[in-house]
């Protein structure tokens, strides 16, 4: 769980002073996390396998949702990565930080009229594990009706993807809560 000082990062830079701002209290608490993280590390290899699963499952769920995303997105009149305020939760900075991912250099969204900053000319530039859940899981409605006008069974296997990657992110989340919780009860040896 080390981090390399050289680490590549896969996110834009901000140049807005109050954004810099927000930057920095964004990689204290990275760093604060990642820290606690790294004192728990051999007690948190069940949360580890679990955001390997679930980096599976995103990877699975991604080019069903890309599919939907090319019939959709580029005719679409009110982008959501515009619209939407969206941001990395705790959940998705653990998976971050379990699987050793390169984590954001900042939040998608510091401020709720700013669209998001990794929307680029042909969508979103972050790879699909890297984007909040919030946007990976996101259906809007002309996929729904895509989706409600497919067979039945499309739906289906999204949705059931979906909410079996949402009970996985729980579980891990309780998974590390509980192993930190624990071992700080255990008395001094």
């Amino acid at each position: 769980m080390k981090r390399n000082q050289n680490e590549k990062r896969l996110f834009p830079s901000r140049t807005f002073r109050t954004e810099r701002q927000v930057d920095r209290q964004w990689q204290k608490s990275n760093c604060a996390l990642a820290r606690l993280l790294n004192c728990y590390h051999q007690e948190l290899n069940a949360a580890i396998a679990m955001a390997a699963q679930i980096s599976r499952g995103i990877d699975e769920l991604a080019e069903q949702m890309a599919l939907l995303c090319r019939r959709t997105c580029r005719y679409c009149p009110d982008p959501c990565c515009i619209l939407n305020t969206v941001w990395f939760d705790f959940r998705d900075l653990l998976l971050f930080h379990l699987l050793e991912l390169p984590i954001p250099v900042c939040q998608a969204v510091s401020d709720r009229k700013d669209a998001c900053p990794f929307l680029g000319h042909r969508g979103c530039r972050l790879p699909a594990r890297s984007r909040p859940w919030m946007c990976i899981q996101y259906l809007c409605p002309p996929q729904l009706a895509i989706l409600t006008n497919q067979r039945i069974s499309a739906a289906v296997t999204i949705w059931d993807k979906i909410e079996r990657i949402e009970k996985q992110r729980m579980k891990m989340e309780t998974e590390v809560v509980c192993r930190i919780k624990h071992r700080q009860e255990e008395p001094d040896k």
